[in-house]
């Protein structure tokens, strides 16, 4: 009693199309090279925008910085600012500067 084994062979399709993107031209290959690099150069130049909230009222810190450097010149008008820290309490509603290591200053913020 032998059993004789029958091996089905399973016929592949002729050709597989593969998924995916299809092949670039050059111009367009140019173009995503160029549109690559510009967005590369704005995330470089990123400046984010950093805005302090508390109890309902909101500030950004870029407007307190320039509110910073006017106060300062109404005082010292030649004086180049060279190094600026800004200490903001919001508790207080109050920023507090530093220029150049030497001058100190407040402005208020609503």
């Amino acid at each position: 009693m032998d059993k004789e084994k029958t091996v089905s062979t399973a016929t592949e399709p002729a050709a597989k199309k593969k998924g995916g993107r299809k092949p670039m031209s050059a111009e367009e290959k140019a173009s995503a090279a160029k549109a690559r690099a510009e967005s590369k150069a704005k995330a470089d130049n990123l400046k984010p925008a950093v805005i302090v909230q508390f109890q309902g009222s909101e500030v950004e810190l870029d407007a307190l910085v320039e509110a910073a450097k006017a106060d300062f010149r109404q005082e010292k008008k030649r004086t180049p600012i060279t190094d600026l820290k800004l200490y903001v309490k919001p508790e207080e509603r109050t920023a507090y500067y530093v220029v150049n290591e030497k001058f100190r200053g407040s402005i208020s913020f609503q």
